[in-house]
């Protein structure tokens, strides 16, 4: 594999650039950027750049750009030391290359023209592609994009139960109860399985097939039952009294023997053969074959015999069952979507590939290389198969330059489809010397990078496992190691390991390992802010402190094991995360929450809402308010309810919920728990998110509540769904593998990374032959589980490459016998076979680790610190004890009251008619519903001549002095002296003065009484009936901008 060089690597042909990690993969893609602009000519609208989230996108554009500008600024004059710039400036005086002035001239165009740039996830180039193609590609112009695929999966799951389990197929009924389905789970089963034409399902059934097991399950029903019908008493006698059966409560012991000859009596007397019973398969040949005592012969009967074919066939029915599913589902989706008029993510990929591979493909490719005169595609090793062969349908011909740019050994994606096997496609694709590497690490101080390349070199033939996958060595850029650790060993690799009790050979049991670990990686984080408290930690001068410092861990279990370490040493730490927020536990609460808001009246809901966290109403209090002593504060809950839904149904989620968070104090109950900030920014998150569906859906009370249940029982993907950091305080981070991808940290924890594979779905997908298989019960299952749990453990690995190349000054790694650890990456990395591949390697590292001691678990790692010196060091048991010494505390900086000093716009405000009745020539600071005072409200507080109502003051004080009296009066019950009592009491609170109690009474009364209406209706105010009117009713009127000219 050849050195990549950024400014000499040739822009043509189709290239597969492998950039490990830290070897500057962003740097790389702006250098052929630029280049493309200034050799070729190129506008940025016809470079095509393709990565993989809408994160990676921003963040890529905006380093484009900027590196456009450096380069701009580099041939208009300005000093740089950027060593592509010098090479270009040189090949620009040499006269081999552009000149100055066209390179200027060109760079200027492209800033110019950059928000023309075709920079975008994979699914944004399939949608133009297919929309700047219309007619090429067949596709239609108005479909809707949707995410939301499970709706419609869902209902068409919902019509496939229907027509399995009611009416006449009822008898299916006991097979779906046997294996736990439901609607819900079956479309999870299906999750995956659709739209991608590089996936082969196994096991596929004909129509033929299907009726002949039909019949086959029939016949072998009715001939058991005729068998035991004829010969129960002889098969019951060879079941009780045979000496080579083992007798347990798992096998054949005489009063489990009872239940199980009973259950067959009942079963065989139904007449369904999927009726079947627990105790079933303990009458199957195979199972008695199985349970035989040592060196003893097991019972033989052919009633044995014909139960193991009736199990065989109602195993077959049950693949029957999901393959038809299937099917089904496969076929009417697109009807679906057509009736709709939707098409999903996933199916602008799919699309634009069968659009390629159809009759008008070559021209459709033809259009899309006119358009696209380069392309880069970031993150390669996290294509897909489909993904792959668009690319190589269009740019198939080495016309268009073509640069894939990745690293396989940080492919760690395959939950979310990625597929490391069509990285090795292109691979296999593209000539050995269009193969490049980038072998300088800049992240990394020199001896960390050494000591990562001698663990992973220990596997001389296969370091990633696969045949096929290099470990291509690298070194460090950069040769300064700013990190000092006082006494601390200054190794930047530390391995700690976990040694088992002196007499015990058994592996370490995970709740008693991790409870260990976790306490280990405390004290030590404890230990270095402790040291950086007194100035010996340091990084470049400056104490460490806690943001410096990341643990990654491997599941979010792990993650809240290490925060609540953390927190029990004072230590400030956040939990970042990629999990949906619908899939928290305050999500779960709202529900809760929400139906008790959305039906006040139902109590029960209430009840349970109070349960939750948020209101934190133990189960004691709650039974004493439904006892009598009780009764006037639950009376008061259930107001208070109440009052929130009528809050909710006028004014909207949003005034509500805010209302609810500051009545019930939700803010400073769950800041006093553990994991408060986390609690409280779910909690916050989610209101967003039902404020912002509420907005743009338009949706009431009960369809707001309808949706986000939704969200929480089948949680969408999506970057705005992502569980937010709890707060921006420098602390440590704790986060998974997945999530660290791409960040990097002084110093790094990887605790839990002796983790092993699991591989045991009910559904198997792997690679074999090329081809990618899911395989839900074949023949064959056997063999492809085998092949899946090795492709889980080469992702193990590379698992770990990911989380140890996160650091940059020093890492942690814990290594022990653990249960589970011989299908380790570690496992496979120091005791893996040095020669000859087995043919199962997962079966090789289980006889090697299942009796293997401590000291040989120990002996390669000594080695490796012999061999690294002083690069690595191993620890055996580090303390777990001690606790956290105050963190050196930051200098504050002096503080100060910042001035106003600046104009606010009020060209776009809310105000109200009074607002208007004075005209002012200064500039006024206007709140939302601020009222300004005219000349005339200063004049309502002087003396008024005495008269009618006609002569009370004027104004906007004296409009809102009336507005009270009729905002408190009661209609339809006013007295004479109710009103003059009601006028009384507000002239007491005013300024106006009792001299106007007598007209004022009487002007009320004679408003209440005035008819209305037409001329002959005698219907006044008075003649309202209770709670008819409205007090106030809001309004807004919007007021365009006028000119007097």
């Amino acid at each position: 594999m050849r050195t990549f060089a950024a400014r000499t690597i040739e822009l043509a042909g189709r290239n597969l650039i492998e950039a490990s990690a830290g070897t500057g993969k962003t740097y790389a893609i702006t250098s052929l950027y630029v280049r493309l602009l200034v050799e070729q000519g190129l506008l940025p609208e016809n470079i095509l750049v393709v990565t993989f989230t809408e994160a990676a996108t921003k963040e890529l554009r905006d380093r484009i750009r900027q590196r456009i500008r450096d380069a701009r600024d580099a041939f208009a004059g300005s000093t740089t030391t950027d060593e592509l710039f010098l090479g270009m400036l040189s090949a620009a005086a040499a006269g081999t290359g552009a000149t100055a002035a066209q390179a200027l001239e060109r760079l200027e165009a492209a800033l110019q023209t950059f928000d023309c740039a075709a920079i975008s996830t994979i699914h944004g180039f399939c949608n133009r592609a297919l929309q700047e193609n219309a007619f090429e590609s067949g596709s239609l112009y108005d479909t809707e994009l949707t995410p939301l695929q499970t709706p419609l999966l869902q209902g068409l799951v919902d019509d496939f139960w229907r027509c399995n389990f009611f009416g006449k197929e009822a008898d299916l009924l006991p097979l779906a109860d046997a294996n736990n389905w439901t609607p819900e789970s079956l479309t999870k089963f299906l999750k995956g399985k659709l739209g991608n034409p590089a996936l082969e399902i196994m096991p596929r059934f004909t129509a033929a097939e299907i009726e002949q097991n039909e019949a086959a399950c029939r016949e072998a029903y009715a001939a058991a039952a005729r068998m035991w019908q004829e010969r129960h008493g002889e098969i019951s006698s060879l079941l009780a009294e045979h000496e080579g059966l083992r007798r347990s409560d798992k096998t054949y012991r005489h009063d489990i023997l009872e239940v199980m000859l009973e259950e067959m009596d009942s079963y065989l007397a139904t007449g369904c053969p999927y009726q079947i019973f627990a105790f079933f398969e303990r009458f199957t040949a195979r199972f008695v074959a199985e349970q035989r005592q040592k060196k003893k012969e097991p019972p033989t009967d052919p009633f044995f015999d014909c139960c193991q074919t009736l199990a065989d066939c109602i195993n077959r029915r049950r693949l029957v069952f999901l393959w038809s599913l299937f099917t089904f589902v496969s076929a009417g989706l697109p009807r679906k979507k057509a009736q709709h008029n939707l098409r999903f993510y996933d199916d602008l990929l799919t699309d634009l590939l069968t659009a390629l591979q159809g009759d008008s493909g070559a021209l459709l490719a033809g259009r899309i290389r006119g358009t696209f005169k380069a392309a880069l595609i970031d993150e390669f090793q996290d294509t897909d198969q489909v993904q792959y062969r668009i690319f190589r349908s269009i740019f198939a011909d080495d016309q268009v330059p073509l640069f894939l740019i990745g690293d396989p050994k940080q492919a760690i994606y395959s939950f979310r489809g990625a597929d490391i096997f069509a990285y090795l496609a292109a691979k296999e694709d593209i000539p050995p010397e269009r193969h490049f590497t980038m072998d300088r690490n800049w992240r990394s101080t020199p001896p960390l990078v050494e000591a990562v390349n001698l663990l992973f070199s220990r596997q001389k033939q296969r370091p990633l496992l696969f045949a096929n996958l290099d470990y291509p060595m690298v070194a460090a850029a950069r040769p300064e190691q700013p990190l000092l650790a006082g006494g601390r060993d200054a190794a930047p690799l530390q391995l700690w390991f976990m040694a088992r009790d002196a007499d015990s050979s058994k592996p370490l049991e995970l709740n008693r390992a991790r409870p260990r670990i976790v306490a280990a990686v405390g004290a030590e984080i404890a230990g270095l802010l402790a040291d950086a408290a007194h100035g010996t930690a340091t990084i470049a001068a400056r104490p460490v402190e806690p943001g410096d410092i990341a643990v990654i861990v491997r599941s979010h279990g792990e993650a809240g094991l290490m925060h609540g370490e953390l927190a029990s040493r004072g230590i400030p730490a956040v939990v970042r995360s990629n999990a949906s927020i619908f899939a928290t536990e305050e999500a779960v609460e709202l529900c809760s929450l929400l139906a008790a808001l959305a039906e006040p009246s139902h109590e029960g809901k209430v009840r349970a809402a109070l349960a939750t966290t948020l209101l934190g109403v133990s189960g004691d209090d709650i039974v004493r308010l439904l006892e009598d002593e009780g009764a006037a504060e639950w009376e008061q809950r259930l107001a208070r309810f109440r009052d929130y839904h009528d809050l909710w149904r006028t004014r909207g989620f949003m005034a509500m919920f805010c209302r609810f968070l500051a009545r019930e104090g939700i803010r400073g109950r769950l800041l006093a728990m553990p994991g408060g900030e986390r609690r409280l920014t779910n909690v916050l998150h989610c209101s967003e998110l039902l404020h912002s569906e509420e907005s743009s859906a338009r949706l009431g009370i009960d369809p707001l509540y309808a949706w986000f249940c939704n969200q929480v029982s089948s949680p969408p993907e999506g970057e705005e769904h992502q569980i937010r950091l709890e707060s921006d305080e420098r602390a440590v981070r704790i986060l998974t593998i997945h999530v660290s991808k791409g960040l990097e940290f002084p110093i790094v924890f990887c605790p839990f990374s002796w983790g092993g594979v699991f591989a045991d779905d009910e559904t198997v997908v792997c690679h074999e032959e090329g081809r990618m298989v899911a395989d839900f019960g074949s023949e064959h299952i056997a063999r492809h589980r085998q092949m899946a749990r090795q492709e889980s453990l080469a992702e193990n690995i590379r698992l770990l490459y990911v989380a140890l190349t996160r650091a940059k000054y020093r890492c942690y790694l814990v290594w022990g016998r653990f249960r589970s650890t011989e299908s380790a990456a570690l496992a496979y990395l120091l005791h893996g076979p040095q020669a000859d591949e087995p043919a199962d390697i997962l079966e090789y590292l289980a006889r090697e680790m299942k009796e293997i001691s401590d000291a040989a678990l120990l002996q390669p790692l000594q080695a490796m610190a012999d061999e690294g010196r002083g690069v690595l060091a191993v620890t055996v048991n580090p303390e777990a004890g001690g606790c956290a010494a105050p963190p050196a505390a930051a200098e504050m900086p002096a503080l100060h009251c910042s001035t106003f000093d600046r104009k606010i716009e009020t060209g776009w405000q809310v105000s109200s008619f009074s607002s208007f009745a004075g005209v002012h020539l200064e500039t006024a600071e206007l709140p939302d519903h601020d009222e300004r005072r005219s000349s005339e409200d200063r004049a309502a507080g002087t003396t008024p001549q005495e008269g009618s109502i006609f002569s009370f003051p004027r104004g906007a004080k004296a409009g809102t002095f009336l507005h009270e009296i009729f905002e408190k009066i009661d209609f339809a019950a006013a007295t004479a002296t109710s009103v003059s009592t009601l006028v009384n009491d507000a002239l007491g609170r005013s300024s106006f003065g009792g001299m106007w109690h007598e007209p004022l009474s009487a002007m009320v009364q004679q408003t209440l009484a005035v008819p209305l209406g037409q001329a002959d209706s005698s219907f006044c105010l008075a003649d309202l009936a209770p709670h008819s009117w409205l007090t106030e009713m809001e309004f807004y009127f919007p007021l365009k901008f006028i000119s007097s000219r």
